[in-house]
């Protein structure tokens, strides 16, 4: 294949038999002029006059005025994009950090109406490089999505402006919050953060999509609305050796929610689901992913992950901290948000509730899958003049999925179990399949196991699986 060097020489290459392009990247020489000659400059060695230092630090230091995205392309604020300047400040020690910004929402701030436009305010102090503490605060009158952790931001956005198919639900949250964070390297930190919010519910629009732009939109669901303080304790541990193509580590994200406030509108839900009426909540809520990437050979890996979530203790979960195992981004043999009857994918009963939100009180979900490099290319010509006309390196993929969701304060619902019971396997949505991927997109095949009746499905995905 290919040779790469970086920050090095190549010797013998004459004699070699290389498959591919040889590409070196010389070391630097850095060097100092003294009369006539050049002497190289020792590593480590720099100049520290204070007039050096005083310009470095003030490279590492801007004041801008930002205009980017504020989020996903969704059905509820079509394009939304933040305004506002940012101020940063590199102290030695750490940085200080600023951003004012207004939000404002394609789909509905531009409206005679009902001009809506949102806000988030944020100030960060951090001490210490790679390990030290974080302190910060934020102000916010935001969208955000329920269940972000199944699919990208990236993917749910081309989703939506593409193809008119919105695989996330949203809510509106405003309010304010405070965070502290320890770090022990940039791959491990522990971070608790307490807020005071209220929550609603966020009609859907009817943003441009580029392909199928005369249908209508699913419903964004209804969601318990009112006012919460809500406070998390959340452990993110990253030994991957590449957070985009890993080939070898572990990722976990573990967090524990706490949850305490005033309902005033209670959502609809399926029959069963839950018994109460709008008051005072106090819940409990965890949520982890554990992945493991696995090297068999220079080629191949074997990863696997685990998803465990939902309520741990307390009254009920409000709807927009529910669960579901649904889509290309858990089990894809299965389409989003169609099943009707009892729906173990989103612990629905009976009839469907407009816009199918997701239901359940736990999810557990398992996914396994083996990558083995490939390389397509095509080329013309005899053996001396042969050149190639086409060249792709990528992975073949295989995967295999289960998971499931279920109710556990709903005694009469046929989706219920005990607190400290599991599902039996038998009753797992399972799917195998397997595709192409060349890093910057995928394609895949995936079929059904448990409902064999379940037509082929074929699904892209921008990112790895996971």
């Amino acid at each position: 294949g290919d040779l790469l060097v970086v920050g090095g020489e190549v010797d013998g290459a004459e004699g070699a038999s290389i498959g591919g392009e040889i590409r070196v990247y010389h070391p630097p020489l850095r060097y100092t002029q003294e009369g006539d000659q050049l002497v190289a400059q020792l590593e480590g060695a720099t100049d520290d006059q204070w007039w050096h230092r005083f310009e470095r630090r003030g490279r590492r230091n801007f004041n801008r005025l930002d205009v980017a995205i504020a989020g996903v392309y969704n059905r509820v604020e079509g394009f939304p994009v933040r305004v506002g300047p940012v101020l940063y400040r590199d102290q030695g020690w750490g940085h200080l950090r600023l951003d004012a910004t207004v939000i404002l929402r394609t789909a509905s701030s531009f409206s005679g109406s009902a001009p809506d436009v949102g806000h988030d305010v944020h100030g960060e102090i951090r001490v210490g490089r790679q390990y030290g503490a974080t302190l910060g605060g934020r102000l916010f009158d935001i969208v955000d999505g329920v269940e972000q952790w199944q699919l990208s931001d990236l993917e749910v956005g081309l989703a939506s402006f593409l193809f008119h198919r919105d695989y996330r639900d949203y809510y509106g949250r405003h309010g304010g919050q405070v965070h502290a964070a320890l770090r022990a390297t940039d791959n491990a930190d522990l971070t608790v953060s307490y807020g005071d919010e209220r929550w609603s519910t966020r009609d859907a629009h009817d943003p441009f999509t580029l392909f199928k732009n005369d249908l209508p939109w699913r419903i964004n669901p209804q969601v318990d609305e009112g006012r919460f303080h809500v406070a998390n304790l959340t452990l993110r541990i990253d030994t991957r050796n590449d957070d985009f193509n890993p080939w070898a580590g572990w990722y976990l994200l573990a967090d524990y929610e706490r949850g305490t406030g005033l309902i005033d509108a209670l959502a609809p839900t399926s029959a069963g689901v839950r018994s109460w009426s709008p008051g005072t909540t106090r819940y409990q809520r965890g949520f982890m992913d554990l992945r493991r990437y696995n090297r068999l050979a220079p080629t191949s890996a074997l990863n696997l992950r685990l998803v465990l979530g939902g309520w741990l203790s307390g009254d009920a979960l409000p709807l927009q901290r529910r669960l579901s195992i649904d889509g290309p981004g858990t089990v894809p043999g299965f389409d989003f948000r169609v099943t009707g009857g009892t729906d173990v994918g989103t612990c629905a009963t009976g009839i469907p509730l407009a816009g199918r939100p997701a239901q359940c009180d736990r999810i557990s979900l398992a996914q396994l899958e083996y990558r083995s490099d490939v390389r397509l290319s095509y080329s013309d010509g005899d053996a001396r003049s042969r050149r190639t006309r086409f060249r792709a390196d990528g992975a073949w993929v295989f995967f295999a999925d289960a998971g499931r969701g279920w109710l556990v304060n709903a005694p009469g619902s046929p989706l219920n179990f005990r607190r400290t019971e599991m599902p039996p396997l038998s009753s797992y949505r399972t799917d195998i399949g397997g595709g192409l991927d060349f890093d910057q997109f995928g394609i895949y095949l995936a079929k059904a196991l448990s409902e064999p009746e379940e037509p082929l499905k074929v699904f892209l995905r921008v990112r790895h699986r996971f």
